[in-house]
């Protein structure tokens, strides 16, 4: 099966080499591991700073390989292909200092940089609350001037975030602001860590914030909130939903990234078992029931590959990014629940990856944005065109 990206120059198909081998090596024997809660996650994480693997994109001096975002992506495939949990625990780790480094803040805030692409530290970023998933306009999550201290104080709740309940370091999203915290801070609070369908060894936590002081240095951005003639605080768009749309596009890209690396090992897994598999004298494969289903596979599977390609190539553009990740995590799905289908009662044990791969890429319809938002998004693209 052809890897997702194409036309990679020597130097981007050099990194693949490396990388693909890395991870045959060195995540693929701990995978059942992690799945049956025999390891942690994080015990492959961790290793990947010492090859500069946690922060590609980061640079050098903080312990990153100052690579572009084609790089970037390469490894979310290769890491994916074998562990999707892997992949997105360690995408959501080193998100913290995408924010320090885009705000600006690197002279003060430098350090989290640094312990997060070496894996010294855990990150996390904190959006989603209870009341607050797809319309975010709920959000209730809030940062207040200390007058006395010049700190803020950040009172909240959030959940569904990956590595959330073991994070070092976390950013945290207000309706107003978004902040550095630690999680060693008095006030932080970890409520709760969700046992998932599918990612599992996936560190999913629900946070409670209470009263936490963030020191001025940990700001990365604060506008007080706007009130009536009451006093009351107003709703509406919120300035971390504005800050927000600008990393959308690529969070919504590396996620379809690692989805179909999985539909592509499915894919995989697929025909090398409809050739062995023999029924009625003959190979599974010479059924049309069977080889049909793998030629819509297949295709789809292309499909999702240009459209994707074509997203990363314009990745300012909304629009696209939302089209990719709808095409693709959808139909990932479907490639996965086809290939169990094609294995049969065997597909549904645990004898095969195949039922591992449904249950970890369903979320990815949820996550990043549900299906409908995705349609909601591209049908404006559409009318606004």
């Amino acid at each position: 099966m052809n890897r997702i990206f194409s036309n990679l120059d020597q130097n981007e198909l050099d990194f693949q080499s490396e990388v693909t081998e890395y991870c045959a090596n060195e995540i693929e024997p701990h995978v059942e591991n992690i799945e049956q809660g025999k390891m942690d996650i994080f015990d492959v994480i961790k290793p990947m700073g010492k090859k500069r693997y946690i922060g590609t994109s980061y640079p050098e001096e903080y312990g990153g390989l100052n690579k572009s975002l084609k790089h970037e992506l390469i490894l979310d495939e290769a890491i994916s292909y074998h562990s999707l949990p892997v992949g997105l625990s360690r995408w959501c780790s080193i998100y913290p200092a995408s924010l320090i480094l885009n705000f600006n803040k690197t002279e003060k805030l430098g350090k989290y940089i640094e312990s997060l692409c070496k894996g010294e530290k855990i990150g996390c970023f904190c959006f989603t609350e209870p009341d607050a998933g797809s319309d975010l306009s709920r959000m209730k999550t809030i940062y207040e001037k200390d007058e006395a201290n010049s700190e803020l104080i950040l009172n909240g709740e959030k959940r569904f975030i990956t590595n959330g309940s073991i994070a070092d370091v976390l950013v945290v999203y207000g309706r107003n602001g978004a902040c550095i915290v630690e999680s060693k801070w008095q006030g932080v609070e970890v409520i709760e860590e969700y046992q998932l369908m599918g990612l599992h060894g996936l560190h999913l936590g629900h946070l409670k914030f209470n009263n936490v002081h963030i020191p001025q240095e940990n700001v990365l951005f604060y506008q007080e909130i706007a009130t009536d003639s009451t006093g009351k605080k107003k709703g509406g768009k919120t300035l971390a939903i504005s800050s927000m749309q600008q990393f959308l596009s690529v969070e919504r890209v590396t996620l379809s990234v690692q989805t179909l690396s999985v539909a592509r090992r499915a894919i995989e897994v697929a025909i090398d078992y409809s050739r062995e598999r023999e029924q009625f004298k003959k190979s599974i494969s010479e059924f049309e029931g069977i080889s049909f289903k793998i030629a819509h596979m297949v295709t789809n599977y292309e499909a999702g590959r240009a459209l994707l390609e074509k997203a990363v190539n314009n990745i300012n553009d909304g629009y696209l990014a939302a089209m990719a990740k709808l095409f693709v995590c959808q139909n990932s799905y479907k490639i996965c629940d086809e290939a169990i289908q094609i294995l049969g009662g065997i597909g549904y044990t645990n004898k095969y990856p195949v039922e591992r791969y449904a249950r970890d890429v369903r979320l990815y319809r949820i996550g990043g944005g549900t299906d409908e938002i995705m349609q909601y998004i591209i049908q404006k693209g559409v009318y606004r065109k």
